[in-house]
């Protein structure tokens, strides 16, 4: 299936970022970062990486015809993941490098739970794409 390669593509990428992201938070901005931004970014990471090994096994799973083949959790997922682990990177970076009212942390701070919203249905949606 053609969407079943793009998601295990979407979640190796993903996995490859958040590893690329850590270490850049591990490293080149460790000195920059406040104990309090460094928690965020990690949570963006970790939440990142799991679900995107989430995303990976759920292909395996698909593959196996152990869940239904509905590709609206999957994408739920996948962009559930991108506004809330990326608001947590913008707005990580947003109190390092500008002023910590700047707008586009205002505009991300609603991003982050609707992004986590998203991702909670696409997992609470695959519980209910088990088959019988």
């Amino acid at each position: 299936m053609k969407t079943d390669r793009l998601f295990l593509s979407l979640s190796i990428l993903g996995i490859a970022i958040g590893i690329l992201f850590g270490a850049f938070g591990a490293h080149a901005f460790k000195d920059l970062f406040s104990n309090y931004e460094m928690d965020i970014w990690n949570k963006g990471i970790f939440y990142q990486i799991s679900n995107s090994l989430g995303i990976m096994l759920l292909v395996i799973l698909r593959k196996n015809e152990l869940i239904k083949k509905n590709n609206l959790p999957f994408y739920l997922l996948i962009i559930g993941m991108v506004f809330f682990c990326f608001s947590l990177y913008i707005i990580t970076l947003t109190n390092v490098f500008l002023n910590p009212q700047h707008w586009l942390k205002t505009a991300m701070i609603p991003i982050t739970p609707i992004g986590g919203s998203m991702i909670i249905l696409g997992w609470i949606l695959i519980f209910f794409n088990i088959k019988k």
